[in-house]
């Protein structure tokens, strides 16, 4: 996939984003990072399909994301978003087979037997039958995955997935992506908050700042004091620690 030119603005608003051009390497992991208001769920929206640039082209295969139907566009690109609605007090496993419905005509019955390796990738087998309103935040969290790998998609995007996890199930979903990664070649396009996560699992980063791509490259060579204290806005420091490496950390200028 690829950004040419892309800009962004909704009606009667300022632009949102600013002729941003990069390209998507196929079968990584980009993490994009950056302050609240800078734009990442609307570049995520962007590659989706869900909103159109104002101007300038996203493009797949080629070929602008706005030229494929939905259909086309679930079996190649899948997101998972921060909040997602429940419209009924649905199973696990039926929440994950929506996933399947790109590849099946309106009244298709789908079977069990079609979404178990999804259950089994989102640790999910044992839930199965569990309402999903009964599930755990998360748990429901990778309810969503699984439905999303259910779609069989090129492209799987992420929109702050660890946002509302406690400690444990961050490590567990990020774990479950890098496995992922290694069993396939799909493409994982993800907004993270927390920097350090961004920088340990990604094989590249988008720092987005005001609208602006800033920098877009490998982890190692982001690990710049000055880039990071300037997106964000605040005193970054990269220290050594034992047994884990270069840690980013905001030094407060003043105690509160």
């Amino acid at each position: 996939m690829e950004f040419n030119q892309v800009s962004f603005n909704y009606p009667a608003h300022a632009p949102v984003l600013h002729r941003i051009s990069a390209r998507i390497p196929s079968g990584k992991i980009i993490s994009i990072i950056g302050p609240n208001g800078s734009g990442k769920s609307t570049i995520l929206k962007l590659l989706a399909g869900i909103l159109k640039p104002t101007s300038g082209e996203v493009l797949l295969n080629h070929r602008s994301v706005t030229d494929y139907s939905h259909k086309q566009l679930a079996t190649q690109i899948a997101i998972v978003a921060q909040q997602n609605v429940i419209y009924d007090d649905m199973n696990v496993i039926d929440v994950i087979k929506t996933g399947r419905l790109a590849y099946h005509k309106l009244l298709d019955v789908i079977s069990d037997e079609e979404v178990v390796k999804y259950l089994k990738q989102a640790h999910l087998t044992k839930l199965a039958k569990r309402s999903i309103t009964s599930l755990s935040g998360g748990q429901q969290q990778r309810v969503w995955l699984a439905s999303a790998l259910a779609q069989q998609p090129d492209y799987l995007l992420l929109d702050e997935p660890t946002t509302y996890l406690d400690i444990h199930y961050q490590s567990e979903l990020m774990a479950i992506l890098n496995q992922l990664h290694r069993d396939s070649d799909m493409t994982i396009v993800l907004i993270l908050h927390d920097v350090n996560q961004a920088f340990r699992l990604s094989d590249e980063l988008w720092l987005i700042k005001d609208g602006q791509l800033v920098a877009n490259d490998r982890p190692a060579n982001c690990y710049d004091r000055q880039l990071l204290s300037s997106v964000f806005n605040t005193n970054i420091q990269i220290i050594e620690v034992p047994e884990y490496g270069r840690y980013i950390a905001e030094i407060p200028d003043s105690k509160f």
